[in-house]
């Protein structure tokens, strides 16, 4: 294959591609480190950019290391392994700078202190393994290729213990597409979903929890895949576990969202949670990790999300809590700005998926003007869209931080938060 030589890397951008220039066109390498010089193999040539691998460094970044785990140059779990992690918090705070000034317009002199992770690996407690032909991995870099695994440095240690049981599964259940586990550090239990083109008998799965899995795996579910969507057709055992953070308990399921990076916890509670408001609406609330803290010190919070499981969840939370100012719906984002259209918010709280808000949503928003927003987003690009929206529409941007919820990974999660 062609070989580019001395490609000179500018920076790392969004995806963990070192970025360079040859002959005119715009080249991604993956593997490269900031201001290196080195040659790269291409992956695939189109009109305005190349794609490629770095092939030989001939000069070294001083932020470069060796990557620690066997698999990382085949699996495409991450990115930026090979890369010194404060350093990898300096690449995401100016993509994060970068997309607030090219996408929003936003003149962002410095971002807020950062909220790093306490731990650089083992900090996921959720995780989705592919699954082929009996052999559980994940899929190589851009492609459906599955690189079989049998560690990954990214989860807590005790789902790495689960790994051989997992495996042995694999090869037990036919067609078998993927494998989710949940798991609950305070608890020490696991929640598993089994994903399957047909149903799996829900006999022959009673026996393999019993008979394969460890008794730590308290719950089993068969569910399709349509798309990006997960449907249940069964579960087995039970459906929830428990999450303790500071003094907060949560009930969370196996449908339900929950804070991935167990090491974040506390600060995001620290951190994000904006106190002492009379009026709160929070939007995609999940099992109600932020909406709990929310309340103490707030009159009144109005929280929804689309997740049915979740807002049982969060329901449920609240009353654990002993929360009574606390009310869940479940309803579209869309549907609870219409419904308090015209209310006064003293505080609205976001933290919509990687699309951002629709169209609708930040009319919404910019005609009902809530005194004070807070913007959680995991995508640095739908982020300066709608902030660069509310600074039009008569926001202050006060001050925006990164969240460094997924070291090793180009993954980008932050905080913003605006005052009309």
């Amino acid at each position: 294959m062609k070989v580019l030589p001395e490609l000179s890397i500018k920076k790392i951008v969004y995806g963990g591609y070192g970025l360079a220039e040859y002959k005119g066109k715009k080249v991604f390498v993956r593997y490269a480190a900031p201001m290196e010089l080195l040659s790269a193999q291409v992956i695939k040539e189109k009109g305005d950019h190349i794609e490629a691998t770095a092939k030989e460094v001939i000069i070294s970044s001083p932020s470069r290391k060796d990557p620690p785990c066997k698999y990382y140059y085949y699996c495409g779990g991450c990115q930026l392994q090979h890369i010194d992690t404060d350093q990898q918090v300096r690449i995401k705070e100016d993509i994060l700078i970068e997309s607030l000034r090219r996408i929003g317009n936003l003149e962002i002199s410095a971002l807020g202190e950062s909220i790093r992770s306490k731990q650089d690996f083992g900090y996921r407690t959720r995780v989705q393994f592919k699954v082929s032909n009996g052999s559980l991995g994940f899929f190589a870099w851009g492609t459906h290729e599955l690189v079989k695994i049998d560690q990954c440095l990214l989860v807590h240690p005790a789902m790495n213990d689960l790994i051989p049981s997992l495996q042995e599964l694999s090869k037990k259940i036919p067609h078998l597409q993927e494998l989710h586990v949940l798991y609950s550090p305070s608890e020490d239990e696991f929640l598993l979903k089994v994903i399957t083109p047909t149903t799996y008998d829900a006999e022959k799965l009673r026996k393999l929890k019993e008979n394969v899995l460890p008794k730590k795996v308290v719950g089993i579910g068969n569910y399709s895949k349509l798309e990006d969507h997960l449907l249940k057709r069964y579960h087995i055992g039970r459906s929830f576990t428990f999450m303790q953070v500071k003094n907060y308990r949560y009930r969370v399921s196996n449908d339900s969202f929950f804070q991935i990076n167990f090491t974040l916890w506390e600060d995001l509670l620290n951190n994000v949670v904006v106190r002492d408001k009379r009026r709160v609406i929070e939007l995609h609330c999940g099992a109600g990790f932020f909406s709990i803290p929310l309340s103490e010190g707030s009159h009144f919070v109005i929280s929804s999300d689309t997740n049915a499981t979740a807002i049982k969840d969060a329901q449920y939370n609240a009353k654990l809590n002993s929360r009574d100012n606390i009310v869940f719906f479940h309803e579209s984002a869309h549907q609870t700005l219409k419904k308090h259209a015209g209310e006064t918010i003293d505080l609205l709280f976001l933290d919509p998926p990687r699309g951002g808000l629709t169209t609708d949503e930040l009319s919404l928003v910019l005609q009902n003007k809530p005194k004070e927003i807070v913007y959680v987003s995991c995508n640095p690009t739908t982020l300066a869209r709608d902030l660069g929206k509310m600074v039009r529409g008569g926001y202050s941007l006060k001050s925006v931080r990164l969240i460094d919820n997924f070291p090793q990974t180009y993954h980008i999660e932050s905080v913003a938060y605006l005052e009309l």
